[in-house]
């Protein structure tokens, strides 16, 4: 399964409820008139979220961030067709410039790996995405590598986030895939390695990735193991509402 994580913001003059309201019920329904081979899509509609690090305030993302939305496909084949069909080339597509600022748009093509994770659950009630640019000069298998070992790792140390979090799925963006993007524009926006999904029993549980969120950190900063930027890095607390499934 290949998948499509595009993170946007709304156009101006729009309020976020304005748009969270248009994005669902208006252009969800447009995009599912004809799925014309999407296997699954979800939006996340984004109800907080901080730019940058907990050690550093610089960061390269001050753009708040309204919604992210997640595309599904069976294979990278259906994908392209997709995007080729003329129901999302003329009527999805530019329904866009109806709540969405384009330039702003930041997106990836990914694979979904999921990680373990000490209580599983359904986790329906709050959901991370967690923005990662890998450490400059490292190699995209070793990035995951490293993130995949910060990630036990922070669970083993932080008991508060390895009770709370009830799912963790790491996407690996395919950069084959990046001409893409062009779809949801922003191509000018720095491209991100990777985003973490993260599932939480609710909005009060998400103490628990800031404490998570700074074993990373510290993890990072650690001679041989930084894996990522966290001052270009950004996350966003998000409730998922399912938009369609096949």
């Amino acid at each position: 399964m290949i998948k499509m994580i595009a993170a946007l913001c709304r156009r101006p003059g729009m309020t976020h409820a304005e748009y969270l309201a248009y994005v669902q019920h208006v252009h969800g329904r447009l995009a599912t008139d004809e799925p014309a081979g999407l296997r699954r899509y979800v939006q996340n509609h984004v109800f907080d979220a901080a730019f940058g690090s907990l050690a550093d305030t610089a960061h390269t993302q001050p753009v708040a961030r309204d919604s992210v939305t997640e595309l599904y496909w069976d294979s990278p084949e259906d994908m392209k067709a997709n995007f080729a069909h003329e129901h999302v080339r003329t009527k999805v597509g530019p329904d866009g410039a109806n709540f969405s600022a384009k330039d702003l748009q930041l997106s990836l093509v990914a694979t979904e790996v999921e990680q373990p994770v000490t209580n599983p659950g359904p986790g329906r009630g709050a959901k991370v995405l967690h923005f990662m640019r890998a450490a400059e000069g490292l190699a995209l298998p070793t990035f995951f590598e490293r993130w995949a070992k910060a990630h036990a790792r922070a669970l083993d140390t932080t008991p508060q986030a390895s009770a709370a979090l009830r799912r963790c799925v790491h996407n690996h963006q395919l950069p084959a895939f990046n001409p893409m993007l062009a779809y949801f524009g922003g191509l000018d926006v720095p491209i991100y390695e990777g985003a973490a999904s993260l599932w939480f029993d609710d909005a009060t549980s998400l103490s628990a990735f800031r404490a998570y969120e700074r074993a990373l950190l510290a993890i990072n900063a650690e001679p041989g193991a930084a894996f990522y930027q966290p001052a270009s890095s950004f996350f966003l607390y998000a409730t998922e509402v399912p938009i369609y499934q096949r």
